[in-house]
């Protein structure tokens, strides 16, 4: 692709130079040219589309994982080894996103999700409750009269450490906003390793119901649905 934009852009440079009065115009058409190839390389490759509504009424599905084969990923500065205990599949509603940059384990989960399910994920009861995420911990305030009590809020959100399966996927994760209704499938795993001469690990939650340090999912995600359109 370099050597191609190369050649273009060779071109069009001699072709202006003849042609003095149209130089800035034909200029301006290879920049839009060249922006539009760049941009086109991050966006994620479609693999298929749903037109069945998403329903983000059900709780996350979660199934025992059989087979005990590890995930070995390099990362700069050393290993993991990803062990999945649970497939894991949840259909929500994106209520906060943040993504991280300058620690190890942001070089294997770069993104956090938070997700909402069940009434949490109904637009008419937005007002009662506000999302934020900072430092890999989610945050929730009531404001008055909420209808939901903690119990539900708990049971009914949790905040995910997405570890995309591929760079089509991270791709995909990077698309995704606020308000956007999404099915995510994968496992929940434990992960081990060394990163830069120490030892690392990080292990999920496999409850919905437990809060503090420790209670996020951390997600290997290998398919992503947004809208009608699937990635894998």
């Amino acid at each position: 692709m370099q050597n191609l934009l190369t050649v273009r852009w060779i071109l069009i440079y001699d072709w202006i130079e003849g042609e003095g009065k149209v130089k800035y115009k034909n200029h301006l058409v290879f920049s839009v040219i060249f922006l539009l190839v760049l941009s086109g390389c991050d966006r994620p490759r479609l693999t298929g589309v749903e037109f069945e509504k998403i329903d983000t009424s059900q709780d996350p599905r979660q199934t025992p994982y059989k087979s005990g084969e590890p995930i070995l990923i390099k990362i700069e500065g050393g290993f993991v080894s990803i062990s999945p205990l649970a497939e894991y599949k949840v259909s929500g509603v994106v209520v906060s996103k943040k993504s991280y940059f300058d620690d190890w384990e942001s070089k294997i989960s770069p993104v956090d999700l938070a997700f909402v399910w069940g009434k949490l994920g109904e637009p008419e009861f937005d007002k009662y409750i506000t999302y934020s995420q900072s430092n890999r911990w989610y945050f929730y305030n009531y404001k008055p009269k909420s209808p939901f009590d903690n119990a539900y809020v708990i049971s009914h959100s949790g905040n995910n450490h997405i570890i995309p399966a591929n760079e089509n996927i991270y791709r995909a994760v990077k698309t995704i906003g606020k308000k956007d209704e999404v099915i995510m499938e994968g496992y929940l795993v434990n992960l081990k390793g060394t990163y830069k001469g120490r030892e690392v690990s990080w292990n999920t939650s496999l409850s919905r119901t437990d809060t503090g340090n420790g209670s996020c999912e951390l997600f290997y995600v290998s398919k992503v649905r947004k809208g009608t359109k699937i990635y894998e």
